[in-house]
């Protein structure tokens, strides 16, 4: 029987150990895009709980974006949001190489057919 409790005890440990090997991520962080020849000026508003990810982005159509299903992955953090674009809704899809020198992101339209990269750096 002990055995058996140090067996639950060590699993209920490694399963919250993901969580705290998470980068943390929150604050402001800024970075740019280019669409179609306009280079377009972002603002991420992060908080990052373990490895849950919440908060917004400003600077597209739809300003703020609230951040959806946000998580990180040891160095990489993912989510979406909804957009509009000329009067249709779109699901963009972000995922991102944290370092310290910021966030690496690639991220586009849910489908594949349009997509960019851009490196967000964190605002003092």
């Amino acid at each position: 029987m002990l055995n058996a409790l140090r067996i639950v005890g060590l699993l209920s440990f490694l399963a919250i150990m993901p969580a705290a090997n998470a980068a943390d991520v929150s604050g402001t962080w800024k970075g740019s895009f280019d669409f179609q020849g306009t280079n377009v000026p972002v603002t991420f508003h992060l908080t990052s709980t373990g490895d849950v990810v919440t908060g917004n982005i400003e600077g597209l159509p739809t300003t703020p974006a609230e951040i959806h299903d946000g998580k990180i992955d040891g160095d990489v953090v993912t989510f979406w949001i909804n957009s509009d674009y000329e009067g249709n809704t779109y699901k963009l899809v972000y995922k991102g190489t944290i370092s310290a020198d910021g966030i690496k992101f690639s991220f586009g339209t849910e489908d594949g057919s349009w997509g960019t990269e851009l490196t967000a750096t964190k605002a003092p």
